[in-house]
């Protein structure tokens, strides 16, 4: 509750959400800014994708790489309003403050715009967590979520070869090294419930992905999925290859975020899941 508390009053103090191009506008917050971008029109209104970042990524370097604003173009251009997260930071690992920050910036970003109500993520690399958390945390209704390359197992990272992970991950939730990960901070370990199944999910990725293990990040999330509306996309190549942001690869996820806009989102109620309850495992 203190940490709300400070983080709104930061907001407070902090400037106005400022356009900064064609159809751009920063969104101002203490823990880093992001950047809405809008569609030409929205008719008659739009939905909103939160996009979160990669480690060692800032909402600030996405707008600057060509291969990022191609897929932005690409949503935008098919009618969804685009808010770059900053994720409360470069190694947040899906930590509460990055939650709370992707729920503070949605909810200043939807009054820009003509928003439908609806809402999806898309996680690439370690935004996976913060994408699949946002959805079974209940931070927000998410509608759906997208993934490329993504991250969605954390105890995989915990436990995985590369000790500098798991030092950012231990001071990311404020856990001894040697201590246990909190329960709900793992998308694939911590929710079973057949409600979070239900969720639809973009799923794309490698097996030649030797960064984020795709067998056990996203293709076993997708397994689990009990949906139709879910989709696997299987790529080739290594750790977010220059073919996994190519046309193909961006046409398929507006695809799917459409056809859940035609179809699901208007029958179906947003995903809303049981917040997970504070615990401790492993």
């Amino acid at each position: 509750m203190k940490l709300a508390a400070l983080l709104s009053l930061m907001l407070l103090t902090t400037a106005a959400a400022q356009g900064s191009g064609p159809g751009e506008r920063r969104i101002a917050h203490p823990l880093g800014d992001a950047y809405l971008l809008q569609p030409e029109r929205c008719n008659p209104s739009c939905p909103l994708l939160i996009v979160s970042h990669s480690r060692g990524m800032s909402a600030s370097e996405s707008m600057t790489r060509p291969h990022l604003q191609r897929m932005f173009e690409r949503f935008t251009r098919a009618g969804f309003a685009v808010l770059v997260s900053n994720d409360a930071g470069a190694r947040s690992w899906g930590q509460p403050a990055s939650l709370m920050y992707l729920s503070q910036i949605r909810e200043r970003a939807i009054r820009k715009f003509l928003f439908n109500g609806n809402t999806y993520t898309f996680g690439y690399s370690m935004g996976g967590l913060p994408a699949t958390l946002s959805a079974f945390r209940r931070v927000f209704p998410v509608m759906g979520v997208v993934l490329l390359d993504a991250r969605v197992n954390l105890l995989d990272a915990w436990q995985g070869s590369d000790p500098g992970r798991r030092h950012e991950i231990a001071e990311a939730y404020g856990v001894p090294v040697s201590g246990a990960l909190p329960f709900g901070a793992d998308p694939y370990h911590d929710y079973h419930a057949p409600e979070y199944h239900a969720l639809p999910v973009f799923v794309a990725g490698s097996p030649d992905d030797r960064t984020v293990v795709f067998a056990q990040n996203g293709e076993a999330l997708f397994l689990r999925s009990s949906t139709p509306d879910s989709q696997l996309l299987r790529l080739k190549g290594p750790h977010l290859g220059g073919s996994h942001f190519d046309d193909e690869v961006t046409s398929s996820m507006v695809t799917f975020l459409e056809r859940l806009e035609q179809n699901g989102a208007r029958t179906q109620p947003p995903f809303e899941a049981v917040r997970a309850a504070p615990n401790v495992r492993r």
